[in-house]
């Protein structure tokens, strides 16, 4: 057997301080939370991120459509950018949770609930005996590594064709999309590449096992039925390479405390959102649902890459798909969770022609600000493209944009939003809530040159599980 760290390939200290280090770490005592997630703009508390670490260092350009990235990115630099981010957040009061750390601290209070995990792992995956049996050598900590860096196959004598043993996860940067938070609930993704399946196993695992989540609802759990269903002994088949059933966060949205906005992408199904309003219907808290079907193209790969909420009465968006009167305007299908699936008519939806005309029929009015400006077709779509339209709110009317999306904060400021370099506060922290104005919006402007080279924006990379009402 070989040495652990050997196995991993990590003889050379990490670029960056390792999650345990981080001094702005929460403590992990006897912590739990609540989850409370109405809003996608009520001021937010708790939130799941994850710094890109060895993962994206290992990315190999010749598996870049592999592993979903359009580019390689330098982690380095991706690090410091998200890093940034983080500072200006907690600055805010956020408390600031890496999936990395969960993951580590959820394997070591539920040891005996490992090897259910390293049988699912392998499953999907399809890894070989030997490692198979170093991943059950390793401790908790050293596992988490494993599970997220992914194992090298040789690091001496590296083979062009099998690089690795285990996969790295560099998309789960993102940590929106293998769950999603409902109100006091947790939806566990299934996803659609196979690049990122494993962070849906992930994902469960830390819902259901860690301390500090294990006592909330989960909703629902995509991975049965059409991605891993256990069976009677609490192990799991494998999944289907090509399920239907799949759903992802980055499409999922709440614009009023019980309404729902789902695309229906790329990346999710419409048979899923069918079984996710099922799921909704029944618990009784929930009025709408609005479908948006979309199209399948990669600049719009989720709902939230076209459409993000931002203050009370504004919304940040792509105009072409989602102002009315557009050529490219998308039109929706409102569902009334509120009367039987199989009441005539309103039990399987009426279409409306955008998603904000069915949203002012719920008493949601909100004013699009549009992502790139109001004068040229081409700058909207360059902006879109770069995750102009997709920002994340830590209050209302106070967000997060990529500084890159010089168009989209240009039209921010002339509605009003004072725009602010998030680079210029990271480094004292304590200073970011005393700049904010009450009854004043903001766009702290975040650098991504490289994060965005990863094909996702800050609301991507954040997963809310506390806003306070």
């Amino acid at each position: 057997m070989p040495d652990r760290r050997d196995l991993l390939n990590e003889t050379v200290e990490p670029q960056s301080a390792s999650p345990a280090e981080r001094p702005s770490s929460p403590a992990r005592a006897v912590e739990t939370i609540e989850l409370e997630v109405w809003s996608e703009i009520a001021p937010l508390r708790d939130v799941i991120i994850h710094t890109p670490g060895k993962e994206v260092d290992r990315m190999p350009p010749t598996m870049t459509h592999e592993l979903l990235f359009d580019d390689i990115i330098d982690g380095e630099r991706a690090r410091e950018e998200h890093e940034h981010f983080l500072a200006v957040m907690r600055g805010f009061g956020v408390r600031v949770w890496d999936t990395l750390d969960l993951l580590a601290e959820a394997l070591e209070s539920n040891q005996a609930a490992v090897p259910s995990l390293i049988d699912d792992v392998v499953r999907l995956d399809g890894t070989d005996e030997e490692t198979e049996a170093e991943l059950r050598d390793l401790e908790p900590s050293s596992l988490a590594r494993a599970l997220v860096h992914g194992i090298l196959s040789d690091p001496e004598n590296p083979d062009p064709e099998y690089l690795f043993r285990l996969s790295p996860l560099p998309n789960l940067l993102f940590t929106r999309d293998p769950q999603v938070v409902l109100g006091d609930s947790a939806v566990i993704s299934w996803m659609t590449h196979w690049a990122r399946k494993r962070e849906s196993l992930l994902a469960r695992f830390i819902f259901e096992r860690h301390p500090m989540l294990a006592g909330n609802t989960i909703l629902d759990d995509f991975l049965e039925d059409d991605g891993f269903e256990r069976n009677a002994r609490g192990l799991a088949r494998p999944a289907s390479r090509f399920p239907t059933l799949t759903l992802e966060g980055g499409d999922v949205l709440m614009p009023e405390k019980d309404v729902i906005a789902v695309g229906v992408s790329e990346r999710t199904k419409e048979r899923a959102v069918d079984r996710l309003a099922r799921r909704l219907r029944a618990t009784g808290r929930f009025r709408t649902l609005i479908l948006v079907p979309m199209p399948r193209s990669r600049s719009a790969m989720h709902l939230d890459t076209i459409f993000t909420r931002v203050s009370e009465h504004e919304c940040l968006v792509y105009a072409p798909m989602i102002v009315d009167g557009h050529s490219e305007t998308l039109s929706v299908i409102s569902i009334d969770l509120r009367t039987a699936e199989d009441a005539s008519g309103n039990g399987y939806g009426v279409r409306r022609p955008s998603l904000l005309d069915a949203m002012r029929r719920e008493g949601i009015d909100l004013e699009p600000i549009w992502c790139g400006g109001e004068r040229s077709y081409i700058e909207q779509a360059r902006e879109q493209w770069t995750d102009g339209a997709n920002s994340f709110a830590v209050a209302p009317g106070v967000i997060f944009l990529y500084a890159r999306n010089v168009r989209t904060a240009d039209e921010l400021a002339r509605r009003g939003y004072e725009v602010v370099d998030a680079r210029e506060l990271a480094a004292d922290g304590d200073t970011v809530a005393s700049r904010i104005e009450p009854g004043r919006r903001y766009v702290f402007l975040i650098a991504g040159e490289e994060l965005s080279r990863a094909r996702g924006g800050p609301r991507c990379m954040t997963l809310p599980l506390v806003r306070r009402a």
